[in-house]
């Protein structure tokens, strides 16, 4: 498990907490905080550095969600803060935000195009939700450690294995050479209904793994499943497949963006794959994703 670390927003010009613009002109002040009235929309808001909508910081809300995805629970980030910070949040506020700008941002990486390799390893995992069994799914890149692909279910049929492998082409502009599973009979059905083809330049070779110790193995997905399971057990407020669904792909961004590997020399998954320059942590997602969802 990664160690928490503290995050920064060093950009500081004010913007209206309604719309986002930041033509402002300042509307007087209240225990000591400048307030401003927003030239687009006409509301007023307080100086204090936010995202559209909201009423608390910037800085504490990419705070609250690195500190979520490192292994905190909701409680524990909002006792942290209130006792830091002399606040009176409530742990429902913090999972909002974590619900809201997870969403926003699984969202918009969907656009990137990451460079990957030619050899991917899918696998599948039973996480409980509310006291049921689901299944995530997941197909991660061997060179760049990227994860390229993955899905929630209830079930665990071939349907759902060919929604995990067309995700992953439909998100690819490579086809993969290979993609190693495990023995599970479902796969090689829904391989071949996603990627089969009758010309041998675009065939795509499925393995099985032949177990741990062997060259042919599924145990660099199981090492991530290692990894997911560990901050699993923070995740007590899984109550519904929506909530889930929004913070296991949220997991997998914090994953690809966030997490150094020494395997990539301390680089993270969407560096080496190319598409994660500049951004340094969840505020930057968030602005870019912000920029482009909004008019």
């Amino acid at each position: 498990m990664a160690e928490h670390k503290e995050v920064t927003v060093t950009e500081r010009v004010v913007s209206c907490r309604f719309c986002g613009s930041t033509d402002l002109s300042k509307y007087g002040t209240h225990k000591d905080n400048q307030y401003y009235i927003c030239k687009v929309c006409g509301r007023k808001s307080s100086g204090i550095n936010t995202f559209p909508k909201m009423r608390y910081s910037k800085d504490l809300i990419i705070r609250a969600l690195t500190y979520y995805y490192n292994g905190m629970s909701c409680r524990n980030i909002c006792h942290t803060f209130n006792d830091m910070r002399g606040l009176d949040l409530s742990h429902s506020t913090i999972w909002t935000w974590i619900i809201k700008y997870s969403e926003i941002v699984n969202n918009y990486v969907m656009f990137f195009e990451p460079r990957l390799s030619d050899v991917w390893v899918a696998d599948e995992t039973a996480v409980d939700i509310w006291g049921e069994q689901y299944w995530f799914w997941d197909i991660i890149d061997t060179d760049t450690r990227f994860l390229v692909a993955s899905h929630l279910s209830k079930t665990r049929t071939m349907n759902d294995a060919i929604d995990l492998f067309s995700i992953a082409k439909a998100k690819s502009k490579i086809r993969p050479r290979l993609i190693l599973t495990d023995k599970l009979g479902i796969y090689p059905g829904a391989f071949n209904k996603v990627f089969y083809t009758r010309y041998k330049e675009d065939r795509v070779e499925h393995l099985t793994s032949r177990g741990f110790r062997s060259p042919v193995n599924t145990n660099l997905i199981e090492r991530f499943h290692g990894t997911l399971k560990q901050r699993y057990k923070v995740m007590r407020d899984l109550k519904d497949e929506y909530s889930a669904s929004v913070v296991l792909d949220g997991f997998v961004t914090h994953y690809n963006f966030f997490l150094e590997h020494s395997y990539l020399n301390y680089m993270t998954p969407a560096i080496v794959s190319g598409i994660g320059e500049g951004i340094h942590n969840w505020g930057d997602l968030i602005e870019l994703a912000l920029g482009r969802f909004q008019p």
